[in-house]
């Protein structure tokens, strides 16, 4: 088999750029998950990479790297990486319509990526979307505003606000206020105003294939309460945790557009009480706890995701007995995991 897998900054997303200009979390994250997938991938069959020269990803011996050339266009150097591919993961951003972007081209290029596509993209992929139809499907989520719609917000709802973009991923330019006058007034056309929901934050990982949804063991995230950066996380929860999550990500998934597929990432919020557990977003990618769930599950899980996976999933790890940084380094039961 051979396959296809590219993450946007690894991939010469930023060729362009200087490094510098690139933020060091995305950097990292995006190194992490790389690694993390082709490790998984090569296990398979041969995986074809393409990478920007500057940024050092150590990759297994079968992995084939494709130099990009930063003064040419990134999608067609892409596809041409593909080719003869028979299966593929893309990681990008959202932002800016980058990963519909990149999962259409592929498609042109005659590669299916396993991926979301059409209006379950669209909807993940903007915060205030995703809000309408949680609202619109009852779905337990934070008081969301825009700035067309800021003369309905109750000002009751939350004691802490946030300001984010509706594309954005991971917690890059978030904004946490205390007083919701602050937080209207740095409000902006593209982005979203939101209550901030005291608790646990949670993330579930989902794979979706043949529209059948296997849901991945829930982890702890560590976020930063002042200034939402994002610091790992740590997994799997308790089974009544896992309980809780199962029934809200099963829910907030039946609202959203039939067209998932793939990886689907879920940001929930658990409260004291169950009746305060909430989603905050939905990601249509892998995400950075994939480099944790794979040492918590039998099996390999990149295999999954290319529907090559079969039978039920089982967690074999301890509660919290794995952790991980945002760079990739993951402990299971207190021991660095060489790799």
């Amino acid at each position: 088999m051979r396959m296809f897998a590219a993450e946007f900054v690894c991939g010469g997303g930023f060729s362009r750029r200087d490094l510098s200009d690139v933020p060091t979390p995305l950097r990292r994250e995006g190194v992490a998950m790389l690694r993390a997938l082709a490790e998984d991938l090569s296990e398979l069959g041969e995986v074809v990479v393409p990478l920007d020269s500057r940024i050092q990803v150590k990759l297994p011996r079968n992995v084939i790297p494709v130099p990009i050339n930063g003064s040419q266009p990134l999608w067609p150097q892409w596809v041409a990486a593909a080719r003869d591919c028979e299966s593929a993961i893309i990681v990008a951003p959202e932002q800016g319509g980058t990963l519909a972007q990149a999962v259409s081209m592929l498609r042109a290029g005659g590669l299916e990526p396993t991926m979301s596509s059409g209006d379950f993209l669209r909807v993940a992929s903007d915060k205030w979307e995703t809000a309408r139809t949680f609202a619109v499907n009852r779905v337990p989520h934070p008081p969301t505003y825009v700035c067309s719609t800021l003369g309905e917000a109750d000002r009751s709802a939350a004691t802490r606000w946030v300001v984010k973009p509706r594309d954005g991923c991971g917690t890059e330019r978030i904004s946490v206020f205390d007083c919701f006058d602050k937080a209207a007034a740095a409000l902006t056309e593209g982005a979203i105003l939101q209550g901030w929901s005291p608790g646990t934050p949670v993330s579930v990982g989902l794979i979706v294939v043949g529209g059948q949804m296997t849901l991945l063991p829930a982890v702890a995230q560590a976020i930063d309460s002042d200034s939402c950066s994002y610091a790992g996380g740590q997994g799997p929860l308790s089974d009544d945790l896992q309980r809780r999550v199962t029934s809200l990500a099963s829910c907030a998934l039946a609202a959203m557009p039939p067209t998932a597929k793939g990886f689907v990432g879920l940001d929930l919020i658990l409260a004291d009480q169950p009746s305060g557990d909430c989603v905050i977003e939905v990601n249509p990618r892998l995400t950075t706890s994939y480099v944790g769930l794979r040492h918590m599950v039998e099996g390999n899980l990149a295999a999954r995701i290319i529907g090559h996976g079969n039978g039920p999933l089982r967690c074999s790890a301890e509660v919290s007995s794995v952790r991980w940084a945002p760079d990739g380094q993951v402990w299971v039961n207190d021991s660095l995991v060489d790799e």
